[in-house]
């Protein structure tokens, strides 16, 4: 579910059926990994968090200034991006799109202490 809330879809199609019914996970491997280490960092999210986004997976471009060759390639050897060759392109949330403009702004968040 934490791989899903950053890329739009988890690695596994139906998140609470780990395929006994369902399809199997698109990346198993990575599936397993990324468990190991969050048990290994004591369950935690925020760790768990942190690791998906600054990894390479989640730094890829969405292809939106790709040239249309690469694109084209890409997309014909994995049109539906089973493969994560490049970042999905999804709506921000509020959160995310005020981060955007307090970055560009060059200004912090601030939130007020009692």
């Amino acid at each position: 579910r934490v791989w899903q809330h950053h890329f739009g879809r988890g690695l596994v199609a139906t998140e609470s059926d780990f395929g006994k019914r369902a399809d199997p996970p698109t990346h198993p491997e990575l599936l397993d990994w990324l468990a190991r280490r969050f048990m290994d960092s004591g369950w935690s999210l925020k760790a768990l968090h942190r690791l998906i986004m600054t990894s390479a997976a989640y730094k890829r471009e969405s292809m939106e200034s790709a040239t249309p060759q690469s694109l084209t390639q890409l997309v014909a050897v994995d049109p539906d991006n089973r493969l994560l060759a490049r970042m999905a392109a999804h709506r921000l949330t509020f959160e995310e799109s005020r981060d955007g403009w307090l970055a560009v702004a060059g200004t912090r968040c601030s939130i007020p202490t009692r």
